[in-house]
């Protein structure tokens, strides 16, 4: 008993571990915000939050949870994404074990991200207009720009958000993901999209898989299986 109830508070509060690839998008036509993420750990689901209206940031890596924290407080405050990585630098937050990503929908034209000094190679980051890209741990210098590549085909054959996401996620796997997992790639994965008037806590879309065994099947093949019935079920957002 005293194990079983321990594994049930494991899955109920997701790990903040350390985390891989990921993208946000913002979209300030539709103002629908998305967070997709997948590593070779137990669970990311926890790097990312989604302000819906305002914005969203990412912190991998040793992903500090005060850190995320305090980047939430500030897309709250419409602070811009240089503002906050500029407040997240301060060593209280152990910056240099730290990779953040920032979009805001008020500055889309100005995402912003930060790797510190030491978060393990290959590490890099992209950014776009309403896109920040970020990874650690990589199989190679590719992944990142694999998943760039992926977002613009999906934005220049304008499909839904969650789609890219769900494409820019898989672009990564395909291009090496994350180089402890070999050819699996990733052991979980997440996908996560707001719509303006969502709540924090209970955004439209929100799907994850987590706890796959390495060697085991890619947990973003498998987080593509729990969309499609997302999508069979709701026809998007």
């Amino acid at each position: 008993m005293k194990y079983a109830a321990i594994l049930l508070l494991l899955l109920a509060y997701p790990f903040s571990a350390l985390a891989t690839w990921s993208i946000i998008m913002a979209d300030p036509i539709s103002k629908k915000i998305g967070i997709a993420g997948a590593s070779c750990t137990y669970n990311c689901y926890g790097i990312g939050k989604i302000v819906p209206g305002k914005g969203a940031i990412v912190v991998q890596a040793m992903s500090n949870k005060w850190a995320r924290e305090k980047g939430v407080h500030m897309l709250l405050a419409d602070a811009s994404p240089q503002e906050i990585i500029d407040a997240l630098t301060d060593s209280m937050y152990d910056p240099e074990q730290q990779q953040y990503g920032v979009v805001s929908l008020l500055y889309v034209t100005a995402p912003r991200t930060y790797t510190g000094s030491a978060t393990h190679p290959f590490q890099g980051t992209l950014t776009a207009p309403g896109v920040a890209i970020q990874g650690n741990t990589l199989a190679t210098e590719q992944v990142v720009q694999a998943i760039m590549k992926a977002v613009v085909q999906g934005q220049q054959n304008q499909l839904p958000l969650e789609e890219i996401l769900m494409l820019a996620l898989e672009a990564g796997s395909a291009a090496g993901g994350d180089k402890r997992c070999g050819e699996q790639r990733a052991t979980s994965a997440f996908l996560m999209v707001a719509n303006l008037m969502d709540k924090p806590k209970r955004v439209s879309l929100d799907l994850q898989f987590f706890g796959q065994k390495k060697g085991g099947m890619n947990a973003v093949t498998l987080l593509r299986g729990k969309y499609e019935k997302w999508k069979s079920k709701h026809g998007g957002l």
